[in-house]
């Protein structure tokens, strides 16, 4: 085995099976928020008009008396997508 087989191998086990997006555990807005240091109100604004694999939400409507609002729960891999897109280089001035 040549060392760059090694690697990829180790890499690999590492990383572990991949997952299907809804066999991935799902986080809320919150948990974002604190591991990137933004306010929830910033991490819910970045995931507005994203969807797609690894993001759900549900809308609670309807309750008397109160606004409605709804719960957005992400999974690292949609994190990981967002991320990328925050953290282009283009967007820096």
């Amino acid at each position: 085995m040549d060392f760059h087989s090694h690697g990829q191998s180790s890499r690999l086990a590492r990383q572990g099976p991949l997952l299907q997006p809804f066999e991935e555990p799902h986080y809320p807005v919150t948990y974002w928020a604190g591991l990137w240091g933004f306010s929830p109100k910033t991490v819910r604004e970045w995931f507005r008009d994203e969807f797609g694999p690894g993001i759900l939400r549900q809308q609670n409507s309807g309750r008397r008396l109160k606004r409605d609002y709804t719960t957005l729960m992400i999974s690292p891999t949609a994190a990981r997508r967002v991320y990328e897109k925050r953290s282009n280089p283009d967007l820096i001035h």
